[in-house]
């Protein structure tokens, strides 16, 4: 129903990626319900994605910077492969960066925006708050990067190669904990806009609050967390998802496996082999969504004869399935717990590895590193999934606290209470000092 108090203009600062921005389109959805207006600010690829949704864009230029460099996964890349790659990420990171800071602020202020709905992963958007003088509210997709991704058994097996395991920690400590480099570039830049450092921003212009998707429930026991964090639960909404065509036809009849690594990182294509093959002997359907990583026909000889999509429409099947193979990303995990999934879970990176221990703790998944996949090891963590009602059960509980949490209306909530609490005449600085 619509809010009956101040109609606010959002601005969100969002991400590209797939587990970012269907949970930030769900939000902003809402909030639009709610009488709201939302606008998001990001490079062109997503406008049709956030259009197509029912919600304003306005387009961030892309940065002018060398493309970024592919490692093949199907060997070990070099040294020298991985270096380059690692240099090629910092260079598109910090162009990125510096584009958005420059861009974004006038063409806040051109549209009208006086809240800020920011991506926890979208670095630069504290900063522009500061910079224009609006209140803030910071959204954690997935496990808030405050709590670490680290520190699980399995995530040591990942990658094999010591190489991508000094990338990836790099990579890491970079954005989670905002050093190096990226930390330099957003210092250099607040320093001409006449702001303190970074590590003095969150005192000097916090936000109003920190809103997790995360479910509590799911969550690892915590002895304290700020006054403006919450909890809430999954932000899933039907209508914020695009229309995907399926081959429904080919359905037939079985009980479902379904399986999808994701749709942001490479996958080895014969990982997807060894799924196929540990799938094959048992009485089940095994579906494979590719996450537009690969043309289906290279799948056409995989064992068992599973059907591959390049996309699948994946809250429709996760309802019929009977078990999810899942590389561990925050939309296919909540989405199955919402159906009360059991999951194999075969974590590849960034956030994967610490929401895989959520579900093993509680017994939900089995977890396989991506880096000791075989058919043995699979079809084995199948066999325990398939016969042990305790997993199911587990699920099932999740689903019943998760489904009872209402994650998206309480989070909208949660913005409103807190702007109805500012004066909005103030808007947290005396003045607005938005680049012109």
């Amino acid at each position: 129903m619509p809010y009956e108090g101040h109609k606010w203009h959002f601005g969100v600062l969002s991400f590209t990626g797939t587990g970012h921005l269907n949970p930030l389109i769900a939000l902003s959805q809402q909030l639009r319900c709610r009488g709201h207006k939302v606008t998001f600010f990001e490079k062109r690829k997503i406008e049709e994605r956030v259009r197509h949704a029912g919600l304003d864009f306005v387009p961030i230029r892309p940065a002018r910077s060398s493309p970024r460099v592919k490692i093949t996964q199907l060997h070990d890349p070099t040294l020298w492969q991985e270096l380059s790659a690692l240099r090629s990420n910092v260079k598109r990171i910090i162009g990125d960066l510096e584009m958005f800071l420059q861009e974004t602020p006038p063409a806040l202020a051109r549209s009208g925006v006086n809240a800020l709905i920011v991506n926890e992963i979208a670095l630069t958007g504290p900063t522009i708050a500061e910079i224009c003088g609006l209140p803030y509210f910071i959204i954690s997709t997935s496990v808030p990067h405050s709590f670490g991704w680290g520190g699980h058994p399995w995530r040591l097996e990942w990658p094999s190669h010591w190489i991508r395991r000094v990338h990836g920690a790099w990579l890491e400590i970079s954005a989670l904990r905002m050093r190096g480099p990226i930390q330099s570039a957003l210092d250099r830049y607040r320093q001409s806009a006449g702001l303190g450092p970074v590590r003095k921003m969150r005192r000097a212009f916090p936000e109003l609050a920190q809103i997790t998707q995360l479910p509590q429930c799911l969550d690892l026991p915590r002895a304290a967390l700020p006054e403006t964090f919450h909890y809430t639960g999954p932000f899933v909404k039907r209508a914020a998802r695009p229309k995907v065509e399926f081959p429904w036809n080919r359905i037939d009849g079985r009980p479902i496996i379904y399986a999808s690594l994701g749709t942001t990182r490479n996958v080895r294509p014969a990982v997807f082999r060894l799924i196929a093959e540990a799938c094959q002997d048992f009485d089940l359907q095994l579906v494979i969504s590719l996450g537009n990583r690969a043309c289906p026909t290279m799948f056409a000889d995989l064992p068992g004869k599973p059907l591959v999509v390049r996309y699948a429409p994946q809250l429709e099947l996760l309802r019929l399935a009977r078990i999810v193979i899942t590389h561990g990303g925050s939309n296919t995990v909540f989405e199955a717990l919402l159906e009360g999934k059991s999951m194999l879970v075969i974590p590849i990176a960034h956030d994967q590895p610490a929401l895989a221990a959520r579900l093993a703790r509680l017994k939900i998944a089995e977890v396989v590193p991506v880096g000791a996949v075989t058919t043995k090891r699979l079809r084995r963590e199948l066999i325990k999934l398939l016969h042990s009602t305790s997993y199911q059960d587990a699920a099932r509980e999740a689903q019943a606290k998760i489904c009872s949490l209402n994650g998206l209306e309480r989070a909208v909530e949660i913005i409103e209470e807190a702007l109805d609490s500012e004066p909005v005449a103030d808007q947290r600085n005396a003045a607005c000092r938005c680049l012109t």
